[in-house]
């Protein structure tokens, strides 16, 4: 009998193990968070970009981003954008060639939602950024504009092209890996400008 449980516990952590290490974080590097141009600089280089290089960003530089973006910028916990009350209702999806993939702040890594990504028109540069808050938060739409605003001074400052999409209402499918409640208030692609 301990023999055939021994068998089926081993049996359930083999089937499980699969599931288990799809939701693993994909740690990304430190970010750099004294690098980059000087902020007056930035902004004055900030610019749209609607044409972008196949080349897929690095670690690195996706790390760099998303901590710009929506990173924990102080121990306890508080974000590089601010949000109403604290309350950082606010999810950052990143699409891109080997799949769609949840930033998980705290671990300053990636969750994996799909092994697949998205199709057109969510595939249009090698990043693209889905952001999602819920339907009911008055605040959301504006935690969305705080958020995109520090990409695209990150993209200034980086070399990198973005283009804020608000589109996401008139194909609302795509976006069915969203949590119950959860809408995607708008995308945001980033990659290299195509030469």
């Amino acid at each position: 009998m301990r023999c055939l449980s021994a068998s089926l516990l081993a049996l359930s952590l083999c089937l499980a193990a699969p599931a288990m290490a799809q939701n693993a974080v994909h740690k990304l590097p430190a970010p750099d968070t004294a690098g980059g141009m000087p902020l007056m600089q930035a902004l004055a280089q900030r610019h749209t970009t609607r044409s972008f290089s196949p080349t897929p960003l690095d670690d690195a530089t996706l790390g760099n981003l998303l901590w710009a973006a929506w990173g924990q910028n102080r121990p306890d916990g508080k974000r590089t954008a601010p949000s109403a009350r604290n309350k950082q209702n606010l999810k950052v999806y990143v699409n891109k060639q080997d799949g769609l993939w949840l930033y998980d702040a705290a671990a300053h890594g990636l969750e994996r939602v799909a092994a697949a990504p998205l199709g057109s028109p969510l595939n249009d540069a090698p990043v693209v950024l889905i952001f999602a808050v819920p339907k009911d938060d008055p605040y959301g739409d504006m935690h969305v504009g705080s958020v995109y605003q520090n990409v695209g001074l990150f993209c200034a400052s980086a070399g990198l092209g973005n283009v804020v999409k608000a589109s996401t209402t008139r194909d609302a499918a795509r976006f069915s890996f969203l949590p119950e409640g959860w809408k995607a208030a708008a995308t945001q692609s980033v990659g290299l400008p195509r030469r």
